[in-house]
């Protein structure tokens, strides 16, 4: 990937999954287990190809007639068409609600805890971890011509994107779909892989890395100064050796540096790192990340 590709994000869109085989079609796709969702919570699961990349990372929630997987827009409708090859002869309806559906970022007081999802009518808040502060954070789904909260921020607003990178949330673009394992991303840190469901495309690959593999790329948070490298940008060493891959990042409260995700190499972790627009400096994620 080519340090082209566009640096802003899309918001978040939703497609919602029905019909009478909707929790089996997820349960044989996605790398989670939608049979332990209900309504009163949420979760991560990558889509991954029969090589285990990593084509979607999705947060999953269930509905009164089946599930709205959260994605980037802009993957939308590739998605659409990729899923739809699955369906063969099942009870499953794939719909786009980028024009039905609100999704909106929110801090409040009464908002509800990390992975807890609150119903009020039609309208859904899904907890996120907390910001630095320890503020509550939440993304809310509600009907297009539902009115959006005064606090109501854009998903791709750069102060929510800084939230989500220092929360160490993956975010998958065009210019980064298919390039990861799901473990590259850190997922199974964020409980966002079942090993003990049924098979789903890639499970060989990703089965086989957790138990007998050793995982010599993973994710990390970074600190930028400069300009904000794009997702897919190379980062390289000092050498100019490609080093890892730029996931997302934002920028800061000053103009030149910022925070970003990136795929790195284990071992150049602690090397003098850059892309070809900024340096970079190491910083730390929120969770443990036992080598």
């Amino acid at each position: 990937m080519t340090d082209s590709a566009s640096l802003q994000l899309s918001a978040l869109g939703a497609i919602a999954v029905t019909g009478a085989d909707a929790a089996e079609f997820l349960r044989a796709q996605l790398t989670n287990d939608v049979l332990r969702l209900g309504r009163d919570r949420h979760l991560l699961a990558a889509w991954c190809d029969a090589k285990g990349r990593a084509q979607m990372i999705a947060r999953v929630c269930e509905t009164d007639d089946g599930y709205l997987l959260i994605v980037p827009e802009e993957l939308i409708d590739g998605l659409l068409k990729r899923l739809q090859m699955f369906v063969l002869r099942a009870a499953v309806e794939l719909r786009d609600c980028r024009d039905t559906l609100r999704i909106s970022a929110r801090h409040a007081a009464d908002l509800p805890a990390a992975g807890a999802a609150h119903w009020q009518n039609d309208v859904v808040q899904l907890g996120l971890a907390p910001a630095v502060d320890g503020g509550a954070r939440a993304l809310e789904i509600a009907p297009a011509a539902h009115p959006a909260p005064a606090d109501a921020m854009a998903t791709n607003d750069p102060r929510w994107l800084r939230e989500e990178v220092d929360a160490g949330l993956p975010n998958l673009v065009a210019a980064t779909q298919g390039l990861f394992v799901p473990q590259m991303l850190n997922l199974h840190w964020l409980e966002a892989i079942d090993f003990d469901k049924g098979c789903y495309p890639g499970q060989e690959v990703i089965a086989r890395l957790h138990y007998r593999g050793t995982l010599t790329r993973r994710m990390f948070r970074l600190f930028w100064h400069g300009e904000l490298p794009a997702p897919g940008s190379d980062v390289l060493d000092a050498d100019g050796a490609r080093a890892g891959t730029v996931l997302y990042g934002t920028e800061g409260p000053h103009s030149g540096q910022g925070v970003l995700l990136a795929v790195l190499k284990t071992s150049a972790a602690n090397a003098s790192l850059a892309t070809a627009q900024a340096t970079l400096e190491p910083g730390e994620l929120p969770y443990p990340t036992p080598e």
